[in-house]
């Protein structure tokens, strides 16, 4: 529909333009003005020339409710830098209005000026059904132009040139053609349009089927689909058929869909927290996966991508290609941006956190007591630190970024972030205690002092010695 937009000229059935030197004359054009009950017709608002206009509108449709129904509004292609606002909740009117929005080239980095046309184009199409119950004669009409403005703020006079006259004719129908065909959640190319009749898409691996959503011209005509089901690897046909009203007109549409030989969706890949790319890549057969993980798909930089994951885990596992090394399982955090390379002799889950052990960097103390040692976890030796006790401890980094000492739980075989004892409240009380058993030791021996001293005092005293005469 949109190729016919940006294609379109003149055509044979239109209102002749009012020559009015500066102003913007807008008329009604279409292919045909005779239709069917069922039929579509389309609607082409064309000005006479669109001479650097930033804003447009509302310009207003009207059109017999008893014999039509609204179906849609397409801008043309050549007005793809305008937004475009559209009422059409009042049946038999409908409204539309534009507004020209600054585009940077991104090659050149200037900016896109409003478009320019000294010749006749079209603004947008208008798509109307002819109701079942609709007959004769009827018109379509511009009932209001409103405001056409340039971009240096001058405001154009603008008038309609007359109305569009249509007639519907009962009889039966010899159109098969498609007023709409997509596919569920697929892009195809090109966009759709009814005189186009082959197209393509793709698929990745775990889609074996898909939904095509195919709506006849007119309602009266039959529409079959074959070959959305059983998709096999590669390329494969979907046929639409559409059988005119009289049985005898018949037009074929085909998609041909890829589905891709791997499951991974092609172009896919993110950019971690620390601005390096990964690209997704196929499982190889070997991978060596942590217990509890199973495979499923997430949403990953808007590619639904198969992953390993575990419930109360944020991280998952994908499968990826740095740039550099070897393709390789990393834990991402969709939530930090954060990837870190999975390894099993290095890589813990707990808590429903992943752990990385990494060496201790400059300028972190470890701990009083402890010494470098190895510890068995889960049959893979893990570097880190023991002390007497026989305690272990890793410095490890989390899938947000924070590193810190973590403590080995043989009881819960979990890691948790490791606090010093120097620091909790039983060595305080311990030194209190020791103190304190100190100040009654000294508190003692000056009791005792003290009592020898008065005693002394009291005996010289009831007991003074003889004085030399």
């Amino acid at each position: 529909m949109t190729a016919v937009i940006a294609a379109l000229a003149v055509l044979p059935y239109a209102v002749g333009f009012v020559n009015a030197d500066g102003s913007v004359v807008l008329s009604l054009t279409t292919q045909t003005q005779t239709i069917s009950p069922g039929d579509i017709i389309n609607i082409n608002v064309v000005c006479n020339e669109f001479d650097s206009i930033t804003d447009f509108g509302p310009v207003l449709i009207t059109y017999d409710e008893e014999q039509f129904e609204f179906v849609s509004v397409t801008p043309a292609d050549v007005l793809s830098g305008y937004n475009f606002t559209i009422d059409s909740e009042e049946a038999g009117n409908v409204t539309v209005s534009s507004s020209f929005v600054e585009v940077v080239d991104e090659e050149t980095g200037n900016t896109i000026a409003p478009f320019i046309a000294e010749v006749e184009t079209t603004l947008f199409q208008l798509s109307l059904r002819a109701r079942a119950e609709g007959d004769g004669d009827t018109t379509i009409n511009i009932a209001s132009t409103g405001t056409f403005k340039k971009g240096d703020g001058t405001i154009l006079s603008s008038y309609s040139s007359g109305t569009l006259a249509v007639n519907i004719a009962h009889g039966v129908s010899t159109d098969a053609t498609l007023s709409a065909l997509s596919i569920e959640g697929v892009t195809m190319t090109p966009a759709f349009d009814p005189q186009v009749f082959e197209y393509s898409a793709t698929v990745s691996r775990d889609i074996t089927s898909v939904v095509v959503n195919a709506v006849p011209n007119n309602l009266q005509a039959t529409i079959s689909i074959d070959g959305a089901d059983e998709l096999l690897s590669g390329e494969n046909i979907v046929s639409i058929h559409v059988l005119a009203q009289d049985g005898i007109r018949w037009k074929d549409y085909r998609i041909f869909v890829n589905r891709q030989e791997n499951y991974i969706p092609e172009g896919s890949g993110f950019v971690d927290t620390y601005g390096v790319t990964y690209t997704f890549m196929t499982f190889p057969t070997n991978l060596s996966i942590p217990e509890g993980f199973t495979q499923t798909t997430r949403t990953i930089n808007g590619y639904s991508v198969p992953v390993f994951a575990k419930d109360g885990v944020v991280s998952v596992l994908v499968y990826v290609y740095n740039g550099t090394d070897n393709p390789a399982l990393y834990f991402y955090n969709p939530v930090s941006g954060i990837a870190t390379a999975y390894t099993p002799e290095n890589t813990v889950v707990s808590v429903g956190r992943v752990l990385t052990g990494t060496e201790v960097p400059s300028g972190v103390t470890l701990p009083r007591g402890f010494t470098p040692g190895t510890r068995v976890i889960d049959g893979v030796e893990m570097q880190g630190f023991v002390n007497r006790d026989g305690n272990f401890i890793c410095y490890m980094c989390d899938d947000t970024g924070y590193s810190s000492f973590h403590y080995y739980d043989p009881e819960t075989g979990r890691f948790y972030e490791y606090k010093s004892v120097e620091q909790t409240a039983e060595r305080v009380y311990r030194n209190m205690f020791y103190l304190f058993i100190l100040i009654s030791v000294l508190q003692s021996i000056f009791i005792v002092i003290m009592t020898y001293a008065i005693r002394k005092v009291v005996n010289n005293r009831t007991n003074p010695r003889p004085k030399r005469v």
